[in-house]
């Protein structure tokens, strides 16, 4: 089929597409770069115009990068890390439980405490209503010999968690909200993992592209059965991959 006969979205989409599985196979090397807008225009028979909305899309998702009076280049992938899963290890500085693969990570810039509705995506999670108030912390990860923040970290705690321990709302750092076993029950805590699209200020804090997916952790500790807290924890999937290794009875079970 002509190019040039196309819906101008669809032609968007085709040369984005096209340019994609291009410079997944290594076409234009790790940082090589692209043709030019009328050399590309004239490929895919389409306007100038339409050539900058494709290559602004492969841009948001992280796949090329323009140099100022030079043009459009691949963008070289950052190392890959795989945070590998451990029950037996302590919970550490990163939120969940992993072994250590990195330098530890602290808090690069945090902010809290404040008030604020709890997000539409963890109402169910919290047991709350939607116009409920939350208290949140966030705290930026990072190793601090490198500018690249490595993991964004943001705490709720139910506000009428949060009139139980009085100093709660006076606090600079995350709360101990274990301090609610000296009058309860016992805490019990959990992790679920999973992947979202980045809002826009976690692309920024993160220094990832809008478009590429983050792992996403939630700590969940709860107190007779009832949430006490949410740590969710963020990271870009083009950096980290979740490992964990298989007991031999496992891998004897899948095989059969």
């Amino acid at each position: 089929m002509d190019p040039s006969a196309l819906p101008p979205t669809l032609k968007v989409e085709t040369a984005a597409e096209a340019l994609r599985k291009e410079i997944l196979r290594g076409a234009f090397g790790t940082d090589g770069q692209l043709p030019t807008e009328p050399e590309l225009a004239k490929r895919f028979g389409a306007a100038r115009e339409t050539v900058r909305r494709a290559l602004q899309f492969l841009k948001e998702r992280g796949l090329v990068v323009s140099r100022q009076g030079t043009g459009t280049f691949v963008r070289p992938r950052p190392q890959r890390t795989v945070l590998w899963a451990d029950p037996t290890v302590d919970r550490d500085n990163t939120g969940y439980t992993f072994h250590k693969t990195t330098n530890p990570w602290v808090a690069l810039h945090a902010s809290g405490p404040r008030r604020e509705n709890v997000p539409a995506d963890l109402v169910e999670d919290l047991g709350v209503g939607h116009d409920s108030e939350v208290v949140i912390w966030t705290a930026l990860m990072g190793v601090p010999e490198t500018d690249q923040p490595l993991q964004l970290a943001t705490t709720y705690v139910p506000h009428h968690i949060a009139e139980r321990l009085a100093d709660l709302g006076t606090q600079d750092t995350v709360p101990d909200v274990s301090r609610l076993e000296n009058s309860g029950p016992a805490l019990s805590w959990s992790v679920e993992i999973g992947a979202r699209m980045p809002e826009r200020s976690e692309a920024a804090a993160l220094k990832s592209p809008t478009g590429v997916p983050l792992v996403q952790f939630l700590r969940i500790g709860r107190q007779a059965g009832a949430v006490v807290e949410i740590t969710e924890c963020l990271l870009s999937s083009e950096r980290f991959r979740i490992g964990y290794d298989l007991l031999p009875e496992a891998c004897a079970e899948s095989s059969l």
